[in-house]
């Protein structure tokens, strides 16, 4: 009789978990979509503007990202196997200057590409972790280009916020975690210097791309 009240309990844990699974998956997915709406109106209201501010578009794409993204958590890996090297002040500098650089790229980018639709995929498989989602959205604009982002998401105090992104199939995390790897080696590995040249060099190589 145990044996078959354990037996069913299991069973009904695993016929309840793809619920459950898919139930955080539309959480992470309502919250890709309001970041997405609320970008495309900053947006959309500097590119009225003429000339444009950038410094004030950044002011409130910031505003959107410190709420949605986690950038101690992306900053982290981005130093990745260097993490534990640098010193608590060179951790929280390189997050402070990482987030700077991230958000004036992607105002940039924003304000370059004009969002005609979007849509967001329905996921066929969903993470088993409830508080790890990936959410696809693919983005047309209206000069007809077209994008996949595949956002990864993690829940922390009740909040689904971004962690990671693949655009068209490049990791951007390992992308940034790359161009710190290259950094160390050019710098002798030295973890302060290439937390204060970061944004310099992040700038230069963005102005030249």
């Amino acid at each position: 009789m145990q044996r078959f009240f354990l037996t069913f309990l299991l069973g009904m844990s695993l016929a309840f978990q793809p619920l459950t699974a898919q139930a955080t998956w539309q959480e992470a997915s309502v919250q890709v979509r309001q970041t997405i709406e609320d970008m495309i109106v900053v947006i959309d209201e500097h590119r009225a503007q003429e000339p444009v501010d950038l410094q004030s578009v950044t002011q409130d794409i910031e505003t959107i990202v410190d709420r949605d993204v986690d950038f101690g958590y992306i900053s982290k890996w981005v130093m990745g196997k260097y993490y534990r090297q640098a010193s608590d002040v060179q951790r929280n500098k390189f997050a402070v200057v990482f987030k700077q650089t991230l958000i004036r790229t992607y105002a940039k980018s924003l304000l370059e590409f004009d969002v005609d639709t979007y849509d967001l995929v329905k996921a066929n498989s969903v993470s088993p972790v409830d508080s790890k989602q990936i959410v696809s959205v693919n983005v047309v604009s209206k000069a007809g280009v077209g994008y996949t982002l595949v956002n990864y998401m993690v829940k922390s105090d009740g909040h689904w916020k971004l962690v990671n992104v693949m655009l068209n199939g490049i990791n951007l995390r390992i992308t940034f975690q790359n161009q710190f790897y290259e950094m160390m080696q050019r710098s002798r590995y030295d973890v302060g210097r290439v937390v204060d040249s970061w944004e310099a060099k992040i700038d230069d190589k963005q102005t030249k791309s």
